[in-house]
């Protein structure tokens, strides 16, 4: 059931397309963090009718406004959120940026100011822009995707990076640019980061392995219990899920939805870690719900697909506490496709049962 949607921020114009970028719901679930084509991410507050878990078929909510929107000064690669975030507390509502020829930075989340920067420095001592970011050990740093390179920071200590980990030189077999990076959740320390030259690196204190995919990595994200790595790559309809017990060995392959595109098509993992769910470039959002029986190399098939959209599902984000989806919708359209159905905007859909 649709609960809410904005579109008004994300209409187009003659000089920007402004599709949204995926989108990614706070730590403690108060909010929505989305970046769009236009140099902007916005923050979505969840509204407090909601917050009960108990839905009536005849609610009726206001349409989805911005409640914080912070102009970046070029395209923007990627953002995550302070893991530690809870609303309770403000010293912890931040979020970490990443855009083009800027360094990374971090923004608060209430006002919108920004709080720090981290400059990455290149082998020539020249500010690098990093194509992914993302918080490790409970926060406490920031690591930084580039071509051939990770760049590590202190998050208390603003400024040039504290230790850089090259692909070809301290990682062997890996190269490329560095897509996307997460860290595994029972096991502190223990990094996994994509490229766009189909490798999946494991890092912890030093290289553990890698994994070969069929195209440049899109997105990576551990299972709750931290044994399982799913990975998504460009131009492929198809996800793999890797049992990190037998590193290298594919549990299974997730098959059935369309992402045949460049463009990041986002996918979510419910907090259990049974039910997956992803967009697609037909609009749908595609549902699988796992199967502990399955043997190795078997193919999981979607359980239920929900047409959502006549336009492409780039993100979806499951919400930790609640039966609630959000997607955010758009893409990217060449000239030879202008009469192509648009639809950019940001909604939420209740997933549970209705009063």
């Amino acid at each position: 059931m649709l609960l809410c949607s904005a579109t008004e921020e994300y209409k187009p114009t003659p000089i920007c397309e402004n599709f949204t970028k995926g989108c990614h719901w706070s730590p403690d679930g108060t909010c929505l963090l989305v970046p769009g084509e236009d140099f902007r991410l916005r923050i979505y507050e969840l509204p407090r009718e909601l917050y009960s878990g108990k839905v009536s078929s005849r609610l009726i909510l206001h349409p989805l406004k911005a409640a914080l929107t912070v102009k970046e000064g070029g395209v923007v690669y990627d953002s995550c959120w302070f893991p530690m975030m809870n609303s309770w507390d403000p010293s912890s509502c931040c979020f970490a940026s990443t855009t083009k020829e800027s360094p990374v930075h971090l923004w608060d989340a209430f006002t919108g100011e920004l709080r720090a920067t981290y400059r990455a420095y290149n082998q020539v001592d020249e500010v690098e822009a990093a194509i992914s970011v993302q918080f490790v050990n409970s926060g406490t740093e920031v690591w930084c995707g580039f071509k051939g390179a990770l760049h590590t920071f202190d998050t208390s200590r603003p400024g040039r990076q504290v230790n850089t980990i090259y692909l070809k030189k301290d990682i062997p077999n890996i190269t490329g640019i560095v897509s996307c990076i997460r860290e595994n959740p029972t096991m502190p320390g223990l990094v996994a980061f994509g490229t766009y030259s189909k490798t999946i690196g494991l890092y912890k204190d030093g290289p553990l392995c890698a994994l070969k995919t069929a195209s440049g990595v899109t997105q990576i994200e551990f299972s709750p219990c931290g044994m399982k790595l799913y990975s998504a790559v460009r131009r492929s309809n198809e996800m793999l899920c890797w049992d990190l017990r037998n590193p290298g060995v594919v549990l299974y392959s997730i098959q059935g939805r369309q992402a045949d595109t460049n463009q990041r098509i986002q996918f979510s993992i419910s907090p259990d870690g049974n039910v997956l769910v992803s967009g697609g470039t037909d609009g749908a959002v595609n549902i699988w719900e796992q199967d502990p029986n399955m043997v190795n190399g078997e193919q999981l098939d979607i359980k239920q697909t929900i047409k959502l959209s006549n336009d492409c599902v780039n993100g979806v984000s499951l919400h930790r506490y609640l039966p609630i989806m959000a997607t955010s919708t758009g893409q990217r359209i060449c000239d030879e496709e202008l009469e192509r159905c648009r639809d950019n905007s940001v909604r939420f859909w209740w997933c549970g049962s209705t009063d």
